[in-house]
């Protein structure tokens, strides 16, 4: 298992089987997804707080990899 993937953690501390991004992988993504935009458009911050929907959908695209492997 990657070191950007834990198993889910509800808000009450419940433990799921579901596989889902941990801190550092969202953080990591958040950075990754942000240096991307600055690379095509030449123009550094431009992505900063602008990102949070293809986060969310890459996010998901990365549960749902996780999901058919396990």
């Amino acid at each position: 298992m990657s070191n950007y993937v834990d198993k889910y953690i509800d808000e009450e501390g419940n433990v799921d089987n579901k596989l889902t991004l941990n801190q550092k992988g969202f953080e990591g993504l958040t950075d990754d997804i942000e240096l991307l935009v600055e690379k095509y458009t030449g123009i550094e911050d431009s992505a900063f707080m602008k990102c949070a929907d293809i986060r969310e959908d890459i996010m998901f695209l990365i549960e749902a990899i996780l999901e058919e492997q396990s």
